[in-house]
């Protein structure tokens, strides 16, 4: 490091040897995968130009990767990071966790309401701390109590907020009753109950039902009231069935309709843009996954462009700066971007992925029917919508659902399992074929297979045991792709089998 070195390296240089002098014991998060601890990570940096290049030693997992600049936080340190062929992601770096506040003191409620519910129980453990090691969340309040001889497990959202999807407190559950187990406190089938607030438990109800009952008996509980009343709890209802047209709605497949104003802005890129239907109101115009344009109105005459929030309606006056922000998003968004920080790099990383999977879908996925591959279809529980990101049928008509992610994500096999329930409700009251989905295909009423695709380093840890922890009869296959995916999607490993075999 010399004087000509900028001030905001030598202030990160000198915040990288603090910590590791005197924060040893920090923990390391990237976006939502708890890394570990600092010490333990042995993590080595170097001064690489006007960047820092920085590597740790994840278990079987060694991180080699970039960064700019490392800031001061309340809780620790933050910096955005990125590598070869890899999106920017939020490392953070945290000694100092900011308190949780329980819901208007929530805990002693929820005691009062064991007690009531199971008299004389004896409550073993309350327990709300994080466990990196073991991906345990300092969101949720974890009892543990015992009543007749059996251990009662009781997991209840401790912040403000219903935080993330509803499947994320079913996740936690599976994630604690692993550590429970691999400790050997627990005998026989646990019992576990999921405590979430008025209203959030039909979703809920809808994942716990497809948990395979010989690993945990899960009930989901409603509740009402807070520090100055009587905690109330109930079982939440089924929602009602959806009602087309009503309650949800189906993209149309076409054909397509055209004018001459679409036709100029395809031009522009025509082997790059993609389109998609959105329902009856717009088509969604993208380049490899991200959306930079939207065609409205009957006859599809209007088109707004812009990226996210920054929507422009189109004139003859500003077409230049739609070809501008083409050619912008195409420089940027490419597996040799040379800003791979850019947001036009970094945003919707998952549509990148679906993009490039979709252009070599019969080499990579030969057993799928031809033309019978659909990407983000909505399927639904009550009003409620999900999307499957991409929905497809085997030669024999079997459904098969895929969910893809490019970061790691333990709760990838919880939200994959909510979109295949949903899939079999619509599949068994014939609602694709009645849409024209799967046209030329008789559709098979059995259960459809699960496709879980992720680069081959990002699955975690606790995958294969929560996988184990869900519905018995559940086919998946496990699709480790190549980490430099942008450079063109590699199947690496397949893996096919039943929840029930894992064990």
């Amino acid at each position: 490091m010399t004087a000509a070195t900028p001030a905001y390296l030598r202030r990160s240089l000198d915040l990288l040897e603090w910590i590791d002098a005197h924060r040893p014991d920090a923990g390391v998060r990237c976006d939502a995968a708890e890394w570990g601890v600092w010490k333990d990570l042995r993590p080595r940096w170097i001064l690489d130009g006007n960047r820092i290049r920085m590597q740790m030693q994840r278990p079987g997992k060694p991180a080699l990767f970039w960064i700019h600049s490392v800031n001061p936080a309340p809780w620790g340190a933050r910096s955005v990071i990125w590598g070869r062929c890899r999106p920017a992601r939020e490392l953070r770096i945290i000694w100092s966790q900011p308190e949780t506040r329980p819901i208007s003191g929530l805990l002693n409620p929820i005691v009062m309401w064991l007690r009531t519910k199971w008299p004389g129980c004896r409550i073993l453990s309350v327990g709300q701390g994080i466990d990196r090691t073991h991906t345990l969340s300092g969101g949720y309040f974890r009892i543990r109590l015992q009543y007749g001889g059996a251990e009662v497990l009781v997991l209840a959202r401790a912040g403000e907020e219903i935080e993330g999807p509803s499947h994320a407190i079913l996740t936690q559950a599976l994630l604690w009753l692993a550590h429970l187990t691999a400790q050997r406190k627990l005998a026989g089938i646990p019992a576990v109950h999921l405590l979430v607030p008025e209203g959030h438990g039909p979703m809920l109800l809808h994942g716990a039902r497809m948990i395979n009952r010989q690993r945990a008996r899960i009930r989901v509980w409603e509740f009402s009231g807070n520090q100055s009343q009587i905690l109330v709890a109930k079982q939440p209802d089924d929602p009602p069935a959806p009602v087309e047209d009503r309650d949800f709605r189906w993209p149309v497949l076409g054909p397509f309709r055209w004018s001459p104003l679409l036709a100029r802005v395809l031009d522009l890129a025509p082997e790059a843009i993609q389109r998609y239907p959105r329902f009856h109101d717009y088509d969604s115009l993208r380049l490899w996954g991200l959306e930079f344009a939207r065609v409205l109105g009957p006859e599809r005459d209007r088109i707004l462009f812009g990226v996210a929030q920054q929507q422009t309606e189109l004139t003859g006056d500003n077409f230049e700066e739609l070809r501008a922000l083409v050619d912008q998003i195409l420089y940027y968004r490419r597996a040799d971007s040379p800003v791979v920080d850019h947001p036009y790099y970094r945003l919707q990383a998952e549509r990148w992925l679906e993009s490039l999977m979709l252009k070599d879908i019969e080499f990579l996925f030969p057993e799928l029917a031809r033309g019978s591959v659909y990407p983000q279809i909505p399927v639904y529980l009550g009003k409620v919508p999900g999307r499957v990101d991409v929905l497809g049928a085997d030669r024999e008509g079997n459904l098969v659902v895929m969910e893809l992610k490019v970061n790691e994500d333990p709760g990838m096999p919880v939200q994959s399992l909510d979109y295949w329930g949903r899939v079999i409700a619509h599949n068994l009251k014939g609602d694709f074929e009645r849409r024209g989905y799967f046209a030329g295909i008789r559709l098979s009423r059995a259960r459809p297979k699960l496709y879980l695709v992720a680069p081959v380093f990002t699955f975690h840890d606790s995958f294969e045991h929560v996988l184990g922890c869900l519905d018995p009869g559940l086919e998946v296959t496990k699709i480790a792709i190549n980490e430099d995916w942008r450079c063109g999607v590699k199947i690496l490993k397949r893996r096919s089998f039943c929840c029930g075999e894992i064990g």
